[in-house]
Order: C-alpha cells, then structure tokens, then sequence
C-alpha cells in the first residue's frame, strides 16, 4: 500500500514543489492538497492520509491549531510542520499540538528522510493506535 500525503500551505508554489519532491519516492502519493487549515482538517476526515506536511503561518486557523484538531481524529498520523519560522518555542508549541517534527522551510533538505523516519518501517494506518515513529527533534 502506497503512503498516502496530505499537504496544507497557502502557497502554490510551496505544495507544487512538495508534490514533485515526495511523487519522486514511487511508494507515496499525493491524496489531497489544502490551502487554509479549515479545509485541511475537513480533507484529513475524508481522506485518511498517512501524513501531514502543514504550514504554520495561513490564513484562518494557524498550523498548530490545524495539527492539534487532526491529533484529536487520529493521534497516529504523524504531521510535519513545514514553516519558515521555525524556532525553539514554536517546536515546544508543535510538540503539545501533536506535531511529529519541525522543519524549516530555509533547510527543507533533509525532509524525506526525516519522513521515512517518520514512517518506521511500516505504513501509519488509522485507527490503528500506537506511534509511526519518531524524529528526534520533537520525540526527546
């Protein structure tokens, strides 16, 4: 079964660059794409997607308060903040959310394989309980 992607920003640009980076990996595709966290959370309901790479700073609802209504749906579905104001305090914020990790959009090249790592080497199901994994950044 393919991994299956929800990606949240309200810039095209940042989910067309994202689309071509993780379709690169054969096994992951692209299920839904959102531009406000509003609708990001209505697509998480519907599509069930095995992660989520969302932004912080949209219009509406922010990044954390998107991740911590997602986290509530399906706690196991692990979410990645993509953003360019990544900092200590935010990632404190992100982790209380439900955030799986951080990542500046300034260093957005070690991302895959923070998701793989994410990923463990099984595909997150929901409802399937447990953890997919961990990164290190936000799981000590």
């Amino acid at each position: 079964m393919r991994t299956r992607f929800l990606i949240v920003d309200d810039s095209e640009l940042v989910r067309k660059s994202l689309r071509t980076v993780l379709q690169a990996n054969p096994d992951w595709e692209i299920c839904g794409e959102a531009a406000d966290g509003e609708s990001a959370v209505e697509l998480f309901k519907e599509l069930h997607p095995n992660v989520v790479i969302l932004d912080f700073q949209m219009p509406g609802i922010n990044g954390i308060e998107t991740a911590s209504r997602m986290s509530q749906i399906a706690p196991a579905v692990p979410i990645v903040l993509f953003t360019q104001h990544a900092s200590p305090d935010l990632e404190r914020h992100a982790r209380e959310a439900g955030i799986r990790s951080v990542v500046s959009k300034t260093n957005a090249f070690p991302m895959v394989g923070m998701i793989e790592a994410l990923l463990g080497p099984t595909n997150t199901e929901w409802g399937a309980g447990g953890s997919a994994g961990s990164t290190k950044d936000l799981a000590d």
